[in-house]
């Protein structure tokens, strides 16, 4: 691996798990970006008094990896009461992302993937005990780097406002198709909320699944996110 070449470990649900095999074996059709909000709460959260004083953040730039949050004020610089700079805590472009998600152990048979129901044969590296080894369940955020089998590859890194999501990038975000009509390609998706049988929308589904995620009330607040674009780059350390 080239040496400027770093991984950071992300975590998924077994809805974006399940998405992100369908996106290894058809590019471009099931999920290759996602948004989080993580490492942003400052800009999400803008201080009141610098409101006040007409320090509202109109986008965001890159210089030299890090991100420059520019003010609607006159000069576009905050005050020095507020740092505007912030680094991507998912890296840079070319950078790697290993997965984390929910697996349970199996003594006879190997590590079992709950997404799927996979399960993998796999030893415990040296001087790994996993609480030592006799526990069965190990939530996402627990997951070891040698454990997890999917890597993407980061193609693309922007900060936008979420409801600037398109429809496309609301359908590569995922979500679930649940009716198809094959003449003229019209689509039911998921509505995460379980409130109906499917929304007619990729946009609205997307937004289900963020307030699913987030709470109720969360898309309205229109957050600062940042939209990491990937490659599915291997599974099971296959490279397609």
């Amino acid at each position: 691996m080239n040496n400027n070449i770093e991984e950071h470990p992300i975590q998924f649900e077994a809805d974006m798990i399940r998405a992100l095999l369908q996106e290894y074996s058809t590019p471009g059709e099931y999920k290759n970006q996602t948004r989080r909000t993580s490492g942003l709460n400052q800009f999400n959260e803008l201080p009141e008094a610098l409101k006040e004083r007409g320090w509202e953040i109109q986008e965001f730039i890159e210089e030299s990896g890090l991100w420059l949050a520019v003010s609607e004020e006159g000069s576009g610089k905050f005050s020095d009461i507020f740092i505007p700079w912030i680094e991507c805590p998912y890296g840079k472009v070319g950078d790697r992302l290993w997965v984390q998600e929910e697996i349970c152990h199996n003594s006879r048979s190997g590590w079992l993937y709950s997404a799927d129901g996979v399960c993998l044969p796999m030893s415990y590296p040296d001087g790994w005990i996993l609480e030592d080894a006799r526990r069965q369940f190990i939530p996402s955020i627990h997951m070891p780097r040698w454990a997890s089998r999917i890597l993407l590859e980061i193609t693309e890194i922007r900060v936008e406002r979420l409801l600037d999501i398109t429809t496309n990038d609301a359908r590569m975000e995922g979500i679930e198709c649940v009716w198809n009509d094959e003449e003229t390609d019209a689509c039911l998706w998921r509505d995460y909320s379980g409130k109906s049988a499917g929304l007619a929308f990729a946009r609205l589904s997307f937004f289900s699944l963020w307030e699913k995620i987030k709470g109720t009330g969360s898309v309205e607040l229109n957050p600062w996110v940042w939209v990491i674009k990937f490659n599915v780059l291997t599974i099971n350390g296959n490279i397609k």
